[in-house]
């Protein structure tokens, strides 16, 4: 199992712990609603990490068997490795979302590691010199 965003990652396996989807992403991955936040997602008292984190845990994952869950979403993922996916960019080392707190959850719960997948640059080949990749 790994974590991304729904704006990253459109492989196999996709399954969304987030309240919606993206407009833009309409088909291709199941929906886990669980994991997903309460509405007092939206209440600003809570977009600070450390208010949310443990209301998250509180409400959404306490009651929760972690067992249970893991099997959910591999049940939902089919054949695939389960990508757990919701909107968040994470591209500084302070940005936050509940997908990674569903990762620790797993780790602390039932030792398994969950890591943030991690998508390679795009690359293409150079006009002057095909047998070279550059970065775009």
């Amino acid at each position: 199992m790994k974590t991304s965003s729904f704006y990253l990652y459109s492989g196999s396996g996709r399954v969304s712990i987030a309240r919606t989807a993206p407009r833009c992403v309409t088909a291709g991955f199941k929906t886990y609603r669980v994991l997903a936040p309460g509405t007092w997602l939206f209440d600003p008292a809570y977009k600070d990490y450390a208010t949310y984190r443990e209301r998250y845990f509180r409400e959404i994952l306490a009651p929760l068997d972690p067992r249970k869950v893991w099997d959910d979403l591999h049940a939902l993922a089919g054949d695939h490795e389960p990508v757990l996916l919701c909107h968040e960019h994470l591209r500084k080392p302070d940005d936050w979302c509940h997908r990674r707190m569903v990762a620790e959850w797993f780790e602390e719960k039932l030792g398994v590691k969950v890591p943030e997948m991690v998508i390679a640059p795009k690359i293409k080949e150079s006009k002057n010199q095909p047998d070279l990749l550059m970065q775009v």
